[in-house]
């Protein structure tokens, strides 16, 4: 059987690159919002240079930190030591550019913007300006980079254990078919488990994990200890999560914290509770 690669991630599909830039275009529309606001407020009131924060801020941005004229003058006035984004740029699946990333962001103050400017509630704005910057997770779900051939399927350079299969989902997504799969318990949790495959890709791929849905492996017993150990940790990873939802009182690192330690603890109970 002849091999088969593809590769669908940022710098190759629009959708998955649009979703990219959400994150630097709210991010960096908040920044320009910021920025430009500032700037209004020193125009109209340039008395507040003198002042002792507008001191502190101008000293700051003089010579303290990144972000300092002291601190990029020299790559202002020597071409030689500003950084290139060419090294970036022509690495594998990646989506931004200096023009990408200036657009989005100035779509991103745009938007934001508009949406005060009609009277959405702050909190609305602030969230959906929260939901962006996680954007590049889902891409991360989507990237698949597969390549089938006649010794099995690789995702993301992960062996499918394809005589492990227990059911194969599937679903088009225009010119895509994302790819959901199920194993016999005890398979191991880092498999791979959802991917996205190209229309020209789907026949080839889903008769081969057909054929493989057809075997009859042996399923071992599960380990009681190693599942006890595994439902304590997820428990009190969800304790931790339900503590911090409660505790912490940034909504933003709320949300994270509650997220993060709340899907390690939802992995390892369900890791425990179906065996590795």
């Amino acid at each position: 059987m002849p091999s088969l690669e593809w590769s669908i991630d940022a710098s190759t599909s629009r959708p998955l690159r649009t979703v990219a830039h959400l994150s630097p275009a709210a991010l960096g529309g908040a920044l320009l919002l910021v920025l430009g606001a500032g700037l209004v407020f020193v125009v109209t009131n340039p008395t507040v240079l003198f002042s002792g924060p507008g001191l502190v801020l101008l000293l700051l941005l003089v010579i303290g930190g990144p972000f300092s004229l002291a601190y990029l003058w020299p790559m202002l006035t020597d071409p030689e030591q500003r950084p290139s984004t060419a090294e970036f740029a022509g690495a594998e699946g990646f989506p931004f550019s200096v023009r990408s990333v200036s657009i989005a962001a100035a779509s991103g103050a745009v938007v934001i913007l508009g949406l005060v400017v009609v009277g959405v509630p702050f909190e609305v704005v602030y969230w959906l300006v929260v939901v962006c910057v996680f954007s590049p997770i889902l891409v991360a779900m989507a990237t698949t980079r597969g390549e089938l051939d006649g010794e099995g399927l690789a995702i993301n350079r992960t062996e499918v254990p394809l005589a492990r299969l227990r059911r194969v989902r599937s679903a088009r997504l225009g010119d895509h078919t994302v790819v959901w799969l199920s194993y016999v318990e005890r398979t191991g949790l880092f498999v791979p488990r959802l991917f996205v495959v190209p229309r020209s890709k789907r026949e080839a791929v889903l008769d081969r994990l057909d054929a493989g849905v057809d075997a009859d492996p042996a399923i071992e017993p599960p380990d009681r200890a190693v599942q006890t150990v595994l439902l304590i940790g997820g428990a009190l990873f969800l304790g931790v999560a339900a503590l911090a939802s409660v505790s912490i009182d940034e909504p933003a690192i709320r949300l994270y914290a509650a997220v993060v330690l709340g899907g390690i603890g939802a992995a390892l109970g369900l890791a425990g509770w179906r065996g590795i």
